[in-house]
């Protein structure tokens, strides 16, 4: 066999499983594929199959100078990921080339079509990596639903989109920073983004349960949040856990909530690690007892999840977009259970991991209209302001895939609700 193959068989697979049928990299017949290879090669695996979707509309541009005729999906996505490999990993082409044309072979496609074209594509790697996307390459329902965004909030989407996440930790207190064994770039007093990002489950801080991965713009709205203790907390949407997290270090009493029981059984063995504890529920959040009251609740309601393209590549590689009116209408029963289970001067902590107007604007705006006994608290910065003060507009927190100290933040969104009555 071929050296290689294998390997890049199963990430073929794996992106034409994504992409045709709407999986995701989670997805429990994905992951046990992934798990039955052998350790030196999942992260080869993850390597391809990660960055193939993320350049996989440069990939689309590349192969339309090259070939004219329409291709069947497993053409293009064997054209993807192979290309993927040449031009923007700078794999040996040699075997990229060989390996593709044998799976070509295995699918009985044209072995001839995908052997020219990688060979002409592979001279000219070099041009083809300075490519461009323009807005109008991303699929129909990605355009229709950025219609707000400004001229400069779409440049700034496409020069980041498909750059890999960095990884941003968040720790128990300042006590367990400032014993890390490794160097930061600080975010807060207790946070900060990582320099060096191998092994990282291995460093002893972590075996120790002294710190969690945390991107920056879910940790920043609780981290600035600020309110007295002996206030009764509820995290409708908990796993796999930082908000709670967040809320257990500072003392906190909190309900953890969360539908999917695989999520919850990640909940827990990261509660173990970090030697924490909690009540923790797993129910439907909009069928829960109105009986039970709280004092504020966090909704990170299901969304379109946007927001994390850069750790969730398939949002866009995907053949099909997410379902609107499902998330639109999960999401609006969430924000009306959570005002009937609030105590007076309590708060619901609205978050979506999505920059689009209709999940984030948009749904604050019809809660507050048929909420009258709701206000828009202030979304007050309580450290670093001049670093993160473009993330806030009109009293809530909004950005794209952006940076924040030279380092890849996630899209986001939050909002302060308040019942005044």
């Amino acid at each position: 066999m071929v050296k290689g193959l294998k390997i890049r068989f199963e990430i073929h697979n794996i992106l034409f499983s994504v992409y045709k049928f709407n999986k995701t990299l989670n997805n429990s017949s994905i992951k046990k594929k992934i798990n039955k290879q052998k350790t030196e090669d999942i992260s080869f695996l993850y390597n391809v199959t990660l960055n193939s979707m993320r350049f996989h509309l440069h990939c689309i541009k590349i192969i339309k100078k090259y070939i004219k005729k329409k291709l069947r999906d497993q053409e293009k996505i064997l054209l993807i990921s192979a290309i993927t490999q040449i031009v923007f990993l700078d794999f040996k082409e040699y075997a990229v080339i060989n390996c593709s044309v044998e799976i070509a072979k295995k699918l009985r496609l044209y072995p001839g079509l995908i052997n020219a074209s990688l060979k002409k594509i592979a001279k000219n790697k070099n041009d083809l990596k300075e490519i461009k996307i323009n807005f109008s390459d991303f699929q129909s329902w990605f355009q229709k639903k950025t219609y707000s965004l400004s001229y400069f909030e779409k440049k700034q989407f496409l020069n980041y989109f498909y750059k890999e996440p960095d990884i941003h930790i968040v720790f128990k207190n300042e006590d367990k920073l400032s014993k890390f064994e490794d160097n930061l770039i600080r975010t807060s007093k207790i946070s900060g983004f990582l320099l060096n990002k191998k092994d990282i489950q291995n460093k002893k801080s972590f075996i120790n349960g002294d710190w969690w991965v945390q991107d920056f713009s879910s940790f920043l709205p609780l981290h600035n949040f600020q309110e007295k203790n002996n206030k009764k907390f509820l995290d409708a949407c908990a796993a796999p856990g930082g908000k709670s997290f967040q809320i257990l270090s500072k003392k906190h009493d909190v309900v953890l909530n969360d539908i999917n029981k695989t999520r919850i059984k990640t909940l827990k063995d990261n509660l173990k690690r970090l030697q924490l504890s909690a009540r923790i529920l797993n129910r439907d959040f909009t069928k829960f007892d109105d009986k039970e009251k709280y004092d504020i609740i966090i909704i990170d309601a299901p969304c379109s999840a946007v927001g994390t393209i850069r750790k969730n590549p398939e949002i866009l590689f995907k053949k099909n977009g997410p379902n609107f009116n499902e998330l639109i209408s999960l999401q609006e029963n969430m924000l009306g259970k959570a005002s009937t289970l609030l105590n007076k001067n309590g708060y619901i902590i609205y978050m979506v991991c999505s920059f689009l107007k209709i999940e984030t604007v948009d749904q604050v705006d019809k809660f507050l209209k048929t909420n009258s006994n709701f206000l828009k608290a202030d979304f007050k910065l309580v450290e670093n302001e001049d670093n993160y003060l473009k993330l806030i507009k009109n009293n809530c927190m909004i950005t794209m895939p952006n940076m924040i100290l030279n380092c890849n933040i996630d899209g986001y969104f939050a909002s302060y609700l308040k019942k005044i009555k």
